[in-house]
């Protein structure tokens, strides 16, 4: 290491930069946002080289961000070094490759074979020549990525973490906590990888982007079984709901590359019984409530529901409110030992 110190890191490949390459999702809505900057600070996880690491919060009720992937790594796949989401579209590597026929390129996985791959791009940009993955600039129209496509900032995915001792029953700072008091989602979605998200490859957000399918300008003469004969043969269909009073359906597909086969074969030439459709991309409908499963309101109820060992006088004063709108506090404890007004029994005492 003393022979890479005494020379010049930039020859090294080391990167140097002054402002980073973010998506406005991640940058936040402030104009003012103010950066703290370090050179060198930390290597890139995807091509281990080091790298100027810049930190900031994009909003006063969100967590601190950190660049996570240096500028060659991301102007490589065209991506946010943060999120690793599409500039131009804001969709996963996966989603966007797929979507617009791309290729995936072989990047190489090695350590020495990824550093000389990077080294060799900062060179073609040195020389005015673009990168061979030229993601901005793929000039090919497809519906597809059009009706997937983000055109506003999501500002939800800045929000805070999830405050631990608050889910232990143990956080005594109220509204004063910096962090979120709800309970964590343990789904597919908190167990990502970020060189998996970056490569395209196992992505949980990019399975879970799109496979619900929205139909409209449904006709009485267009049943359930219609439908299910004409999506049927692109995948194994999840679920079909049919709204009759809003004249549309939603199709779940059970993988998404049947839900992407779909769309792209029938866009703009969906005719069921005579019927001309609309086909676009849709949200999944909410689950039905089970009558003998909690509803929706209990289940927050539930969640705050406080452990059994903690007392409830440990709680904040904020959590102690919503807990006695809810009808969730426990019955005073009997120190005394004395039975409940109105109780019969036998004698405390013997006489």
């Amino acid at each position: 290491m003393a022979h890479r110190l005494l020379r010049d890191p930039e020859s090294d490949g080391w990167e140097r930069s002054d402002f980073p390459i973010l998506c406005e999702s991640c940058l936040g809505p402030n104009p003012y946002v103010r950066m703290t900057k370090e050179e060198y600070g930390r290597e890139c996880k995807i091509c281990t080289r080091p790298f100027t690491i810049f930190r900031w919060r994009p909003g006063h009720d969100a967590r601190y961000k950190k660049t996570e992937v240096c500028q060659t790594c991301s102007k490589m796949k065209n991506v946010c070094q943060v999120c690793l989401l599409d500039l131009q579209y804001g969709l996963p590597v996966q989603v966007r490759d797929q979507a617009l026929g791309a290729e995936n390129e072989d990047v190489p996985k090695s350590d020495v074979n990824r550093e000389f791959y990077a080294d060799q791009q900062d060179r073609l940009a040195k020389e005015g020549r673009d990168f061979q993955g030229s993601y901005g600039k793929i000039t090919v129209k497809s519906d597809t990525i059009q009706k997937l496509q983000r055109t506003t900032p999501y500002y939800k995915r800045n929000r805070a973490h999830v405050c631990s001792f608050w889910v232990r029953g143990e956080c005594t700072r109220g509204a004063e906590c910096p962090y979120r008091h709800e309970m964590p989602d343990m789904g597919p979605l908190a167990e990502q990888n970020l060189k998996d998200r970056y490569y395209g490859v196992n992505d949980p957000v990019a399975a879970k982007s799109i496979m619900t399918l929205y139909i409209g300008g449904l006709d009485e003469t267009v049943a359930e079984d219609d439908l299910k004969d004409t999506f049927y043969a692109y995948g194994e269909i999840a679920s079909i709901r049919v709204i009759r009073d809003r004249q549309c359906a939603f199709i779940t597909y059970a993988t998404r590359s049947g839900a992407e086969k779909a769309a792209e074969t029938l866009s703009n030439r969906l005719v069921v019984k005579g019927v001309r459709l609309k086909l676009m991309w849709g949200k999944p409908a909410a689950p039905k409530a089970v009558a003998d499963a909690p509803s929706a309101s209990a289940a927050p109820a539930a969640a705050m529901a406080p452990p059994v060992s903690v007392p409830v006088g440990m709680y904040p004063p904020q959590v102690q409110s919503q807990m006695q709108m809810r009808g969730m506090m426990p019955p005073p404890m009997n120190y005394f030992n004395l039975p409940p007004p109105g109780a019969t029994g036998p004698p405390l005492y013997a006489q």
